[in-house]
């Protein structure tokens, strides 16, 4: 066994409870380490996914190819591991998914459709999926490109717009009661203000990441390239005026915290006054930038604000999700994806954000950006996440080139990858395949963990399958068997 493979042995031993890792043959994993140590580190944890995964064998290669029979068969799983079709009827492109009452005991799904809901006809953006039986109900009309939808420790529904400098948050009230609801992008008002409200504290972006605490403190993510020399997304957080403290859930979206409060955007590097950002400088530590809200805080964009403030950006920072295991150990720690693009060799990252706290900085806290997954040919282009609950494992999501576009490349997939140990990086100790998609027309979404870990939702958009209940529609699958110790 190499010394990496024994000291991750021991590190992994109390996320599964005690279970002792086996390793393969001494003999056998010193021949493969003196020819090849990488591949043999990839045997190892492949070999031993059941005590550190929670699952059978992984997958070893991807696939090609497009399918059209129902959604539960269009999956490749990891031994272990089932796929249920909960519904076929969610928007074609139905995105980041929100869980409902709770991660417990869920018995809806509230799910974003990321088209544009402001052409005549179109269906809606903000659906409500009835976990139970598969019943689709129609929320919110008229957003465009809605992608995330996270539920808040005050007990509404938040849903943002990846739309670029036009792109708004809104929150949900008392969302099984919403319905029908139609919203007028060009001002940013609601059919029902009292349920549905536009949320111009925290700006307009192209929204797509976003972690949120139970104060209402969010980090978030704007979903932007570079171009032309200019910085690609930057990184925000909000500060609410009058942070949420736990007890019973609002009953008036006047009550919310995200209603006001104040706007930051990160820059990394701190020699000289922190003046040494800008290409180059995207990881390590920074500060947080104060944006300036403009006279008319309904159309603010927050991209051209935190430009002009020296702000760091990205190549499209995608989802974010938040370090349950650190922050059990009070800490903040969030991690998100930046897509790359794969046709340019450009595999993307997944990068890691910890708010240490720091009195003299703006917000009480000084960002620390850290690498955690190093994309690669297979592991390509990841764009949604969620944290595996009480194991630190993080499951990454590709939106990748897939073989219907080129045949050089395989269709999407999941990945697994094991938190950073007790060694010197920072990286994920090892990423291995969970799922491949059968249908390269497809694309995989949306991943949502319940609460046990054991079990997550997650989205087979724009489906090429046959005989579908409604055209244009998307699957839901909730994939189960995972054990965690």
């Amino acid at each position: 066994m190499s010394d990496r493979t024994y000291g991750l042995a021991r590190r992994l031993r109390p996320i599964v409870a005690g279970v002792t890792i086996t390793a393969i043959a001494a003999g056998t994993a010193f021949a493969l380490t003196k020819q090849d140590p990488g591949a043999a580190y990839i045997h190892d944890i492949s070999a031993q996914s059941q005590a550190l995964f929670g699952f059978g064998k992984p997958l070893a290669t991807g696939l090609t190819g497009t399918f059209t029979g129902p959604g539960d068969q269009a999956v490749e799983l990891a031994t272990g591991l089932s796929a249920r079709l909960v519904t076929d009827r969610v928007g074609k492109n139905a995105d980041m998914i929100a869980l409902w009452p709770d991660d417990e005991n869920p018995t809806y799904a509230i799910v974003c459709n990321e088209i544009n809901g402001t052409l005549p006809g179109a269906p809606a953006t903000v659906q409500r999926v009835h976990l139970s039986d598969g019943e689709v109900s129609d929320m919110i009309f008229g957003l465009k490109s809605c992608d995330p939808a996270q539920r808040t420790a005050w007990g509404t529904i938040i849903v943002g717009e990846e739309a670029g400098s036009s792109g708004r948050l809104y929150e949900i009230l008392d969302p099984l009661n919403t319905n029908g609801v139609s919203v007028n992008r060009s001002i940013g008002t609601t059919s029902d203000p009292s349920r549905v409200v536009a949320r111009t504290a925290v700006g307009q972006l192209s929204y797509e990441g976003v972690a949120l605490l139970d104060d209402g403190t969010m980090y978030y993510a704007d979903e932007r390239r570079p171009s032309n020399g200019m910085a690609g997304g930057g990184i925000y957080k909000f500060v609410p005026t009058s942070p949420f403290t736990a007890g019973a859930p609002i009953t008036d979206l006047a009550d919310s915290p995200l209603a006001s409060g104040s706007v930051f955007v990160m820059r990394l590097g701190t020699r000289s006054g922190f003046s040494d950002y800008g290409q180059g400088s995207n990881t390590g530590a920074g500060t947080w930038m104060a944006l300036t809200t403009p006279g008319d805080p309904t159309t603010w964009d927050l991209d051209a604000a935190a430009k002009l403030a020296g702000m760091t950006g990205f190549y499209r920072p995608e989802d974010m999700d938040l370090d349950p295991v650190a922050l059990a150990d009070g800490r903040i720690r969030a991690c998100w994806n930046n897509t790359g693009r794969d046709t340019a060799a450009n595999w993307g990252e997944t990068l890691c954000l910890e708010d240490v706290p720091a009195p003299s900085q703006p917000t009480g806290a000084q960002p620390v950006v850290t690498p955690f997954a190093i994309g690669n040919p297979e592991l390509r282009m990841a764009d949604n996440l969620d944290f595996q609950p009480g194991t630190g494992i993080l499951y990454l999501l590709m939106d990748a080139t897939t073989s219907s576009e080129n045949p050089a490349f395989t269709n999407d997939a999941v990945w697994a990858c094991l938190p950073d140990g007790a060694d010197p990086d920072t990286l994920s100790d090892g990423c291995v395949r969970v799922m491949n998609l059968r249908d390269g027309m497809a694309e995989f979404t949306g991943i949502e963990f319940l609460a046990d870990g054991q079990s997550f939702l997650i989205h087979l958009q724009h489906r090429t399958q046959d005989d579908r209940a409604l055209p244009g529609t998307a699957d839901e699958l909730l994939i189960s068997g995972l054990a965690v110790k």
